[in-house]
């Protein structure tokens, strides 16, 4: 990461309404679970400067195609439980094989990559 991109990175958070340590965990812990080329793509409320709060809405985009979506976004949720608190995660998983839907297309359009 060079400077610039640390720079916009904490822009981003103070954007986003997330303590400090959460994108760090959020994307070290998409990369255990779904592996290097995974992207974590954050939308919803935490890009709206003036929303209070509320859930970390994430889309994990996968370079192949897997049958197991489900149980990977279940335990990438859990996992991020754990480690950050009982804070609300909404994880959408998709895949090369995923019929792209509004909320797809809304998440990867308007959403920062983590």
């Amino acid at each position: 990461m060079n400077k610039t991109s640390a720079i916009v990175n904490i822009k981003w958070l103070k954007i986003m309404h997330l303590p400090d340590n959460y994108q760090t965990t959020i994307t070290e812990t998409a990369i255990q679970i779904f592996g290097e080329k995974a992207t974590v793509w954050l939308f919803g409320s935490r890009l709206d400067d003036n929303a209070k709060g509320g859930d970390v809405d994430l889309l994990i985009k996968l370079e192949s195609a897997t049958s197991n979506k489900a149980v990977l976004g279940g335990r990438y949720n859990a996992q991020l439980q754990m480690k950050l608190g009982m804070q609300k995660f909404d994880v959408i998983v998709i895949d090369p094989s995923t019929a792209l839907e509004q909320i797809h297309k809304n998440a990867l359009s308007k959403g920062i990559m983590l």
